[in-house]
Parts: structure tokens; sequence; C-alpha cells
């Protein structure tokens, strides 16, 4: 945001041209006050002599016919001028067009600038502008006629396209001096031709921006580089130059570079010693992003001791700091942020006596705070100017003589192990202008001795650390914040009212502040130039004003759980972000919305009443709609255009209709909740090919009918799916092993896009922080209802329950082993239960009750070591209860099995008859069914067996009569041996 402000300053001179670039520089790592080194400065006055000795007096100077004629076939190739830069482009004297000089002595052109002062602000649209404000078209040839020109910028501006190069007949100005070609959208390989700019001292074809749009230059030869021996200035940034081994060779063929600059170029780094060092001007290597694993100490710039700036970030340099950094002398500026370097230690830099800049921020210092201070160099105490040591893991209390860095302007100690109070020798830093603490556990009192004296401090960070602000509400501090954080931090329970004169806010953060007070009637107007502001999670009372419309410059509001009153106002035309929601807004939605960038619109719990209007279809970024928990009726409105919403939540509302039509235009849709409505009908069988990628799928408590569609379960991305509390009846679908997303257990499950989670950096730090989310969505689970916020995209859950649904539960559900809830009671549901059932080894909550399931508990459910709540309650099943450690945890065991009155065995009170078995694997064990049927075989065989004796000898007369002749004889035969052996005894 800053550097978008910088970037659109007039620039009018060269000089000015040559600070433009150490801007964009200067916005990689997010020090945008940092003076331009002098040798820049030198170099750009140079180049304005040289450019100015000709053009003091061109407004005497006469257009050449034929070079106005080129002029206006350069202005046919322009197919779209929003800033009319061209406007003036008409009438005999091109000499007295916009952007155009020529020479007082001969009247040639010498000189076309054409620079696009808007391009971060295009760049980051619609973030910054409603609209792209740079030129369209193409480079006409026909400025091969301006024969005499030195100077050309022609940088932010689209004149190239997919495939389109940087045209090669550039290469044939062989007067240029100055080439900026930078920030444009060109594509392909750099063309040779412009080594025949032999006269060039500035050359910037800097692409690193559109690199992440697919726009791709690049060069395999930079044979033709050497062929500018005047050269000072170089930027290929973005370039992929790894296709070139030999890079340091051909840049040290350039013995007046002063400035190279090679981010983002995927740089090859290897070895090759430099027979003669030939960069004797060099003072300035920005070799910023290029994956750079190991900073070799014989690398080539390490022993360059002109380099008075050194920009190392943002690679992957691990191990410790290199000792060859500290023979580095001359350096005025070292940044290293963003690498891997471990125990970085503060006497390797104790001779760089001229430092003026030091980054070290996500490197690890693993060191007590006082420690690593003492260790800089003494002699460059006084002239340290920027000290960075975000997320370096430093820890202990800053120390009281941290005021001898008395020309220190911006320190940066964010996101580290800091304790104790913040001293107030803090407050003698009077030319601190930046001040970042934040992400810390500092303790203690914010009083006003430690920032009375900051009369330069512009930003303030003190979030999320247990600091107390005691200032006086009637203070008037000196400065005026830009920036000004205080989440976490007790500013309440009144309002603080000394922040009434920060009118120059950009940026204002109060949430969490204990504050339990109303909204000061000044509030809106000293904030109406504000881009972000946060008072949410708080207290705070008051009713909202009818428009917000002047407030120009606001991207983001979050007021979230407050006691707001009112109706929603008419947004901010440029805001990108609401969320004002757990408040106590009423009435209808607004019949318009001029906020036609507003990419997330957060207005859950609240009492708003009607319904949703037509203007929602018509926002194109949108991407977030949160209008659940109000009072909204009718239905969805209907949309022609496409939809790039990504999430979609409005339960428990008063909507209804069948299901919603409109969403066959959101292709991006990934989460859909329009639980507890008044939708009725079926589900419709077009949702696969219309939302394709749908991951979370939330219709519960509606009135739903008919069957579920098999097409359901071909979305490949579908994780969540809850349809219970409705009427659908019939099966459940076998096709259920067509869902991918469930089928991926927790070690290689691959999270799907979160629409609820992004990534920001926060102005004046080069940390990413995480964005998410935080209002919630409920959840049944382990038949509860629990709430989620962003973290929903971990959840695997699939809920059927409260339906009409029959039929046996088919086998294919054990497949999907990413389950964490399985719900499907409260249906009409027969037959057993899967015997694999125990391959659901994700599975937390496994609910089957309220059904009419038989047979016996499979004993895999034992190994179901994730299980914590079971519900198999009101079936018919039977049998022992299968044993085992998890089962022993479960919650509420006892109620597990109530209503199934043929089980037995613990935690219920039925003993089961036979002695307990030894359960396994029911591949590897018999089961309990199988030895039922064998006594059930054993009983029958034996009636039969009787059965058939006894007819036998029903029909059989002369059988019957052997048989009991040979009884008898048997029983005398036994009592005559019984009598005999009772007369012996």
């Amino acid at each position: 945001m800053h550097t978008a402000i910088n970037f659109t300053r007039n620039f009018n001179n060269s000089t000015d041209t040559y600070a433009l670039v150490s801007q964009k520089n200067q916005k990689q790592q997010h020090n945008l006050t940092t003076p331009v080194p002098s040798m820049d400065a030198a170099l750009a006055l140079r180049l304005l002599l040289i450019v100015a000795t000709t053009t003091s007096c061109s407004v005497y100077a006469h257009c050449i016919t034929k070079e106005r004629d080129a002029l206006l076939s350069f202005r046919a190739g322009i197919t779209s001028d929003p800033q009319n830069l061209l406007a003036s482009w008409s009438g005999k004297d091109c000499c007295q067009w916009r952007g155009v000089k020529c020479s007082n002595n001969t009247g040639h052109v010498i000189k076309v600038d054409l620079r696009n002062k808007f391009f971060l602000d295009d760049l980051f649209a619609p973030f910054y502008s409603p609209s792209f404000r740079g030129m369209h078209g193409k480079i006409s040839p026909g400025l091969l006629t301006l024969h005499h020109l030195k100077y050309l910028d022609l940088s932010g501006n689209h004149l190239g396209g997919a495939g389109i190069p940087i045209p090669s007949f550039l290469g044939s100005l062989r007067r240029l001096i100055y080439l900026n070609l930078s920030c444009m959208n060109f594509d392909g390989m750099v063309p040779p031709q412009l080594g025949n700019l032999s006269k060039l001292q500035y050359l910037d074809l800097d692409n690193s921006y559109y690199d992440y749009y697919g726009n791709v230059l690049l060069s395999v030869d930079m044979s033709w580089l050497p062929h500018l021996p005047f050269l000072r200035f170089l930027d290929m940034s973005g370039f992929n130059l790894s296709a070139i081994g030999h890079w340091v060779q051909v840049v040290n063929m350039l013995s007046n570079l002063r400035a190279l600059h090679l981010r983002q170029c995927k740089l090859v780094f290897k070895y090759t010693p430099l027979v003669y060092r030939n960069l004797t001007s060099l003072q300035m290597v920005d070799l910023t992003n290029n994956m750079i694993e190991n900073l070799n100490p014989t690398y080539w710039f390490w022993d360059a001791g002109t380099i008075r700036h050194l920009d190392l970030s943002y690679n992957m340099a691990v191990g410790p700091l290199p000792d060859a950094v500290g023979n580095m002398t001359s350096l005025e500026v070292l940044r290293l942020g963003g690498n891997n370097f471990c125990d970085v230690k503060a006497k390797t830099l104790k001779d760089i006596c001229n430092l003026r800049e030091l980054t070290l921020s996500s490197n690890s210092i693993n060191q007590d705070i006082s420690e690593f201070l003492q260790g800089l160099p003494s002699c460059a105490w006084t002239k340290l100017e920027l000290l960075d040591l975000t997320s370096t893991n430093i820890s202990g209390e800053i120390p009281n003589w941290i005021n001898r860095w008395t020309n220190l302007s911006i320190l940066q100690l964010s996101a580290n192990r800091l304790v104790g109070s913040v001293p107030l020798a803090i407050g003698s830093l009077s030319k601190l202008s930046q001040l970042y603490l934040d992400y810390n556990q500092f303790n203690g009192s914010i009083l006003e001795e430690h920032l009375s004296s900051l009369v330069n401090l512009k930003e303030l960070d003190l979030s999320y650390n247990s600091l107390n602000m005691m200032i006086r509400p009637k203070w008037n501090p000196q400065f005026q914040l830009s920036l000004a954080y205080f989440p976490g931090c007790k500013m309440g329970p009144r309002f603080p009212l000394w922040i009434q004169g920060q009118r120059d806010v950009s940026y204002f953060d109060i949430s969490d502040a204990d504050i339990v007070d109303n909204l000061p009637d000044w509030f809106w107007s000293v904030f109406s130039n504000v881009t972000y502001l946060n008072i949410s999670y708080n207290q705070i009372s008051g009713r909202l004003p009818r428009s917000l419309e002047f407030m120009s410059s606001a991207q983001i509001f979050d007021l979230n759980s407050n006691n707001l009153t009112g109706m929603l106002p008419q947004l901010p035309k440029h805001l990108v972000e609401l969320d004002i929601s757990k408040n106590c807004l009423s009435g209808p939605l607004p019949r318009k919305i001029v906020a036609q960038n507003l990419s997330d619109l957060l207005l859950s719990d609240n009492y708003i009443s009607g319904a949703i209007p037509s203007y929602i279809c018509q926002l194109p970024f949108l991407s977030v709609l949160d209008l659940a928990k109000n009072r909204l009726v009718g239905q969805l409105p209907l949309c022609s255009k496409q939809s790039f919403i990504s999430a979609l939540i409005l339960y428990d509302n008063l909507l209804s209709g069948k299901f919603p039509s409109v969403l066959q235009s959101c292709p991006d849709l990934i989460l859909l909740d329009i639980a507890e409505n008044k939708f009725t009908g079926e589900l419709p069988a077009w949702i696969v090919n219309k939302l394709p990628q749908l991951s979370y799928l939330r219709l519960r408590n509606n009135l739903f009918s008919g069957s579920i569609p098999h097409q359901l379960t071909e979305l490949q991305n579908l994780q969540f799916l809850d349809l219970a509390n409705n009427s659908i009846s019939g099966s459940i679908p076998r096709s259920l092993f067509n869902l991918k997303a469930m089928m991926q257990d927790h070690y290689h499950r691959k999270i799907a896009d979160n629409p609820l989670r992004w990534s920001y950096s926060r102005p004046g730090s080069t940390e990413i922080f995480d964005a998410k989310y935080d209002d919630t969505l409920e959840v049944v689970v382990k038949g509860q209802y629990l709430d989620y916020t962003s973290n929903i995209a971990y959840m695997v859950c699939l809920d059927l329950s409260h339906n009409n649904l029959f039929g046996e539960i088919p086998n294919e559900i054990t497949s999907l082993v990413g389950l964490m809830s399985l719900n499907i009671s409260h249906n009409h549901l027969s037959g057993k239960i899967p015997e694999k059932i125990g391959q659901l080894q994700s599975l937390e909550s496994l609910d089957l009750s309220w059904n009419e399931l038989s047979g016996e508990i499979p004993a895999s459910l034992s190994g179901m070591t994730m299980l914590s709540k079971l519900n198999l309650s009101y079936n018919n099943l039977s049998g022992r209860i299968p044993s085992g450690n998890q089962l022993q945890t479960l919650i509420d065991p006892a109620s597990s099995y109530i209503g199934n009155n043929y089980l037995c065995g613990p935690p219920v009170s039925r003993n089961c008859s036979g002695p307990e078995v030894a359960r396994g694997h029911h591949d590897e064990h018999q089961s309990d069914s199988d030895v039922r049927y064998l006594y059930v075989g054993m009983a029958v065989g034996f009636v039969l067996g009787l059965w058939l004796v006894f007819v036998t000898f029903l029909f059989a007369r002369t059988w019957r009569a052997a048989y009991f002749h040979m009884f008898d004889k048997l029983l005398c035969g036994l009592e005559t041996s019984v009598a005999g052996n009772f007369r012996r005894c």
C-alpha cells in the first residue's frame, strides 16, 4: 500500500526516475523509507545532466515532420489510454506534446517518457483501483525514425502480451542512454539486438511482478551484455536465467556497472574463480529470491570491496552466517532476511562501521537480545538507522541502554520471545519512525513517557502482548501515526480518546482491547482516510451512520463481535473486505451497493431481514458471502453472470424454494451451507457438473425430499456432506467409493483449497501472516453442536441422519477411510453392520442408532483406535458386545447399546450364557454366529434321529419285536449278575 502511494509520485526528471527503481526494490523489503544511496543519486544526476544539456530550452524547438509522424504511428498502436497520456498528441509541434522532449539545437526528439505512474495500483487491482490505468496496445516500429532518441521510458504499460517478447527493433535506437521497459507484460526471449545499444547507461527490464502471472522473460545467452561498456544500472529481475551458468563472468565484463538487480532469476551459483575482478565500481547488488541454498565464502561478491548495498533476502541459505561478510567493510545496507541462517552472531559484523541498515528477519539468532546488541559494531551504533530482527528467536528483555542507537529510525522486533516491560529508554529514540514490538511476551504498562518524545513516530505496533495502555484521555501526542496496531492490549474499558488527534492513520487496529463503551461521535470523521480498520471483539456500542461512502480509501473493515446497531450502511467504493458479524444490525440490506470490489462480505449473527438483493450477483470479485443467523426470507436471486464465489454461508435463516438454481453460475464454489432453512424439493443431478470444486455441502434441517442422487458421489473433492434432518428417502448409494476426498486417511489427505483462509503481509513487516474466517460454522459431531471456523478444512464428515433411508448399509462405506464422523442414525436401515467397519481408522464418532439393524456387532469395531463416541442404540443387534481397550474409553459406553435386547456382556447387564471366546480378526477365528449354527445343527440332528427310530418301530413289526426281545435279554442278564455279586458279599 505504501509502495503504491510512493510509486504514484509525480516524477519530473531522471533523478526521480532512478529513485523509482529504488522504491520498487524497497517494496519487496517493506522498508520504504530508506534513503536512496548516494551513489544512486550521483548516477541519476549524471543522467539528468546528459539529457538536460539538450532539453533545457526545448520549449523553443520545433518538431521535425518525420519524427512527428513516427510518434503518431506509435499513438496509432495504442488501443487504450486511460490516463490520456496521448491526449495532447495533436497539432504540428510534437515538442509540446506530453512526455516528449526535443533538443533546442536541432529540434530532434531525444526523450519519450510515457511511464505508468500508477503501475502498482494496477498490479494489485481491484484493491487499489477499479480499473487498469496503463496503456494497452503494441509498440510501433515507427519509433525507429527517432534516430536521436536518448531516453525511452514505457514502464508499467501493457504493450506486450502472451507470446509477445520485447521488440528486437529497439536495438536499432543506437543513441539511447536510458531504456526502461520494466513492469510490462512481455513474454519470451530477450532480444540480443539490445547489445547494439552501445551508449546505454541505464537498462531496466524488471519483470518480477509479472512472473507470478505467467509472463516469463528468459535468456539462454547473455553474450550481448558485454557490448554495453558504459552500462551503470542493470535490472533483469524476473528473468529466467537458469540456463546461464556463467552469468558472473558476463557481468564481470561490465567495468562501469554500479547497480545490479537480479531478483527472482533462478540463478545458478557455480563457483568459478574470477581471474580478474573487473567490477571495480559496483556498489549495489540485489540477488533477492533466487533459492540460493549455500553462501559459499568464496563467492565473488564477498571480495568486491566497493559494495555498499547487498541484498540476499528470501533465499534458502542455511548454516551459520559466513565470516566473509565481515570483510565487506564498505557495507552500509545488509539485507539477509527470509533465509534460514542459524545461530547468527553479531561479532561477524564487528568491522562494518558504516552499517546503516541490518535486516536479519526469519533467521535464527537464538540469543538474548542484550547479548546480541552488545555484539554489533560499536562504531556503527550512532549510524544504524534500521534494525530488523523479526522472527529471529531472540529472548530476554530489551536493555535500557538501547538509547545508544541515537540515529535509529526503524526498529522491528516482532514475533520473538521478548519478555518483561518495555523500557522507558525507547522513548529517547527521538528519530524513531517505526516501532514494531508485536507478537512477544511483554507485560506491564505503556505510559505517556514511552511515547511523548517520539515526535517522528509514524508506525506503532504493540499487538498481542500483555500490555496496559495507561494513557490519559486528554493526552495530546506530538506524533501523527499512519499505522496504529494495539490488538490484545488493554485499552478499556473507556474508549481511548487520545487517538482523536491521529487523523493521518491509514491502518488502525484496537481489536480485543477490553473496550466497553459507546463509539465516539467523532470516530468516523477522524478515521475517514483509513485503509484498514479493526475494532472487533470488544463491547463497543453505537449506531452505524447511514453511509460510509465518504471513506474513499477504506479497503478492510472488521467490526465483528460488538454491539453495533442500525442498518447496513452504504459502503466505501473501494472496500474489499467487510466483517460486521455478531452485532445487532437490523432491517433489510441496502437496495444498491457501490462497493464493487468486495471479496468478503460477512454479516452473520445479526437481525437482518428481508430478501437477499440481486446486486449480490453483480459483485465481480465476491469470494466469501456469509449471511448466516439472520432473518432473511424468500429465494436466492437469479443471476445471469458467472460468479467467482467460493464460499456461500446462509444457514439459520428463513429462506425457501427449491435447491437454488443460481448456483449453476458458481463453478468455483467450494463451501455451500444453506442448512436450517425451508428449502424443498429434490437434490438436483447437475451439482456434479456445475459445482465441480464443491468440498463442503451442508443442507441439514430443511425440507428436501427424494433420493440421494448418485451423481453426488462423483464430486471428487467432497469431504463434508451433511443431509441430516430432511425427508430424503431411498437407499444409500453404493457409489460412495467415488468420494475420493473421503478415501484418504489423515496421513495422506490433501487438504482442499480453503476459501476461509488466506495469507497477507502486514504493512511495515516482512512476515507473512495467516488471516482466517473466525465466524462459526455449526457442525454436529459426537452428538453435539460444535463450532468450527476456518479449520473446517480438516473435517471429513458424512451425516445422513434423521431421514427416511432404507435398505442395508452398503459395504462400500468402509472404503471411506478418511471419515472422522459418520452419522446415519434415525433412518430405517436394516441388515447387518458391515464386517469391515473397523477399517475406518480415522473415525472419531460413529452413530448408527435408531435403525433396524440386526446381527452381531463386528469384532473389527474394537480396533478403531480413534473412536471416542459410539452409538448403536435402539436397533435389533444381538450377541456378545466386542471388547477392546478403545471401547473401554468411549464417552458414556452404557448408552451406546441401549435398546438392543439381545446384546450381552459388558457394559450391559445381561450376561452371555457361554464362555467368552477370544476374539480376533473375522478371517482368522470362528465367529459367534458360526458357533450358534453348530449348536442348532446338533439339536436338529438329534430330534431327526429319534424320530427315525420311532417311525421304524411303528411300521416294522418284526424289527420292533426283535428290539424289545433283545432289550429284555440284556435286562435279565444284568439282574442275574447283580444278584450273584450280592451273594458273594
